[in-house]
This record gives C-alpha cells, structure tokens and sequence, in this order.
C-alpha cells in the first residue's frame, strides 16, 4: 500500500512539473446569474457582450438588452453611464437622457475621454464624451440611424449594418466590424472607408479588397495588424491593411468563434460560442482551454454561450452572455 502511495505522489508530482503554465482560477467580477437592470454590488446585467479598458481595475462594457453602457470593476460595483431599459431607441444628448438600441461594441479613448460605441440596433456608430464639467453627452459619429445599409464617404451618410465590434487604431482612427455588411470598416477625419471585405461573403484571402467574411464578429489590435473573429467561417483571419488577408493556422477546429483578445506574448484568446469555452491560442497554432468546461451552465467554473474577451492588466475578462455575467481569469 505504501509503495502504491510513494508512486502515486511521484507521478503527481512529475505531472506538475511538465508544465509552466499556472492554473487559470475564475472568478466572477459582476451580474447575478440573472437578467435584469440593476447598478451597485449586487448588479443585474442582461446580455453583456463586449468590454473595453477604463480604469486599472474595472472595464466598460455593452450590455446589449439592457440598451445600455456600463461599467465593471473587479470588485462587483457596476454602474451605468448611458442608456437603461426605459431608453430604447435613438436619442442624442446628456446622456441620462440619451436613447440607444442594442449597443454591441465598445472603446474607450481614454486620452479624450471618449467612449465609442457600435449600435447594432440602430446600425450606427456612437460617441459618449465627458465634459469638464462631469457629465456625458451622446452623439452620433457616423451612420443614418435606423437605416441599414452600405456605403462609403462622409460619416453622416455613410450607411452600416449591425456593427458588431469596435476598436481604435494606434493614430485614434475607428475601426468597426461590420458585421452584417461582411466588411472591415475605417472612420478617420469624418470619412468612412473599407479597409477589408467585398460584397461577396465567403473565406477567400488575399488583397483586402477581394477578401471574403460571412460574420465578421470581434477584432483586436496587434500592433497595426488586426486579428478577426468571423463566427460564419468558424476562422481567425489576420488584416494587414492595404496588403493581404489570411488565415490562422489552427490545430484544431473551432466553433463560432464570438470574441478575441491578444496578450503581450502573441498569444490569442477565443471566446468559442458553440462549445461554452475559452481557447489559448499559442504562435504554433495548439489549443488550450482554459475556461468553461464544453457544456453551457450556470456555475462559476461554467460559461453559457461566451461573447467576448479582454486583457486586461494581468487578467481576462469574460463577457458571459447567457449568464448575464462578468467573470475574470488571472493569466499573468
């Protein structure tokens, strides 16, 4: 029996030492489990889906059926900045006044204190700015709201479809998945270009004009390349704007592939909607889950259709869709 046991510890032991990578811990950051509108410690959120940086310790996120911006911070204090349940629809100004219709994608300026938003409801882009005097206005930044559709030039005509995700270029530009017009698009000095994408929808590569998406879903930023999560194709496609589009090589497969995020080290996230999970990308292309156990739930430990992802000083925020939830993972 003792010898059994000596060997068993042995084994344990040498298992552990084979990998470097400490365990990833969960742990929840806001929502009740939940639908609901509610701010404070014990918060309600109903759909986040997107999240962005704010302060060291809290993220600003979209949540999409709530019509509402919010704010998260590591230790459960959510409150809310603009939009709210009573407020869906299509209003600019203060923005406790403001209307908005399932926002989707979110980021934040912090330099000019501006929030970008992608309004898939109302097929526009909006900005939430902060006066000096402390309170937010909400204007429209490009796009005919309540009018789907595609077309390039000046902001206030230019025409979108279901942006779904938003980021900011290295130069303050404003990058938008637009994902029912299969296309990867530019605002930059009031100006609306395509950056990637065609009218055909598809996974072809090559020059960005004659690329191909079917869900252009989540972007992320790696130096002035950007990775692409096109839930259609189940693919991750990298733009090197004005030259080509590829895509990952990937050991394995994935399954509607929702959000995306990238750390220092090149390693990719994904939030893989149609298996409950988070991936961990590596150079190589290997696989690794590192949260949600394949099978929806709604325990800690579970995820319940995953739709974003954010690092974010040390940590990776989840945006926990059907568990109306933020959790977060210490990945340092």
């Amino acid at each position: 029996m003792k010898k059994s046991f000596v060997l068993i510890t042995v084994l344990l032991i040498s298992l552990n030492s084979c990998s470097n990578e400490k365990p990833h811990t969960m742990r929840l950051a806001a929502g009740s489990g939940q639908a609901g509108f509610k701010d404070g410690k014990q918060a309600d959120l109903n759909k986040p889906i997107r999240l962005t940086p704010y302060t060291e310790n809290s993220v600003i996120f979209a949540d999409i059926n709530n019509h509402a911006i919010r704010i998260a911070t590591l230790d459960g204090e959510v409150t809310t900045i603009a939009g709210g349940p009573d407020k869906e629809g299509y209003e600019d100004g203060l923005a406790s006044q403001a209307k908005i219709k399932s926002p989707h994608g979110v980021a934040y300026d912090k330099k000019n204190r501006k929030i970008y938003v992608a309004e898939a409801g109302n097929h526009i882009i909006r900005v939430i700015s902060l006066s000096d005097n402390g309170e937010h206005q909400v204007s429209t930044l490009a796009g005919i709201p309540g009018t789907p559709g595609f077309k390039d030039g000046k902001a206030d005509s230019a025409m979108f479809i279901s942006p779904h995700a938003i980021i900011l270029g290295k130069d303050g530009e404003v990058i938008v998945a637009d994902m029912g017009n299969a296309r990867v698009r530019l605002i930059k000095d009031g100006i609306v270009t395509t950056i990637a994408g065609c009218s055909e929808t598809g996974s072809q590569d090559g020059p960005p004009e004659q690329a191909t998406f079917k869900y252009a879903m989540d972007l992320v930023l790696d130096g002035s390349d950007i990775f692409l999560a096109d839930a259609g194709t189940h693919l991750i496609r990298k733009i090197v704007t004005g030259k080509e589009v590829t895509t990952l090589a990937l050991q394995d497969t994935l399954n509607t592939p929702h959000g995306i995020a990238i750390d220092e080290n090149k390693n990719v996230y994904i939030a893989d909607m149609g298996t409950h999970r988070i991936l961990k990308i590596d150079k190589n292309g290997s696989f690794k889950t590192i949260a949600g156990t394949g099978q929806m739930g709604n325990k800690l430990e579970e995820l319940n259709k995953p739709a974003a992802l954010l690092v974010h000083k040390g940590n990776l925020w989840i945006a926990d869709l059907n568990n109306h939830q933020i959790k977060v993972l210490s990945i340092d």
